[in-house]
């Protein structure tokens, strides 16, 4: 088993694009406008990591698709989020993102700029901690238990 390295806590922003947009428009917007904006004030509070993930309605569709077939079994009633885009920052102490957030540039270069993109009213976030148990395909992490039949 390898040695775990040293955890950082996941503070995830789960968004919603404003209905008025189109996706195409809105990731244009998202990748060239929104991070270079937010990343900046993230940088300056010294987030150790950030991440965007992407969730386009071709892959949903996609996926749901794959999930309305193997329903019976344990992926009864499961279904794709309807985020559009997921914003991962990994920090070492929860105290930056408590001052990134606080930040008038926060309020001023990044959220005053979200207004007719993000719909503000529907956003979720999640905290954590997240764990590697597959890496460069390889166990780690854990003990593999075996199973008889």
């Amino acid at each position: 088993m390898a040695e775990q390295p040293a955890t950082l806590l996941k503070v995830s922003v789960l968004h919603f694009r404003d209905e008025s947009k189109d996706e195409e428009t809105w990731t244009k917007w998202y990748i060239e406008e929104q991070i270079p904006r937010f990343i900046t004030v993230a940088h300056k509070h010294g987030i150790d990591r950030c991440e965007v993930y992407f969730t386009p309605s071709t892959f949903k569709a996609m996926f749901q698709a794959d999930l309305d077939q193997l329903k019976g079994g344990c992926a009864e009633g499961w279904t794709m989020a309807p985020y559009d885009a997921v914003v991962n920052y990994y920090v070492s102490d929860p105290q930056k993102v408590r001052d990134m957030l606080s930040d008038p540039d926060w309020n001023d270069k990044v959220v005053a700029f979200e207004e007719g993109w993000n719909d503000q009213k529907r956003v979720d976030v999640q905290i954590g901690t997240q764990t590697a148990y597959i890496e460069g395909g390889e166990i780690v992490n854990t003990r593999v238990k075996e199973y008889g039949s």
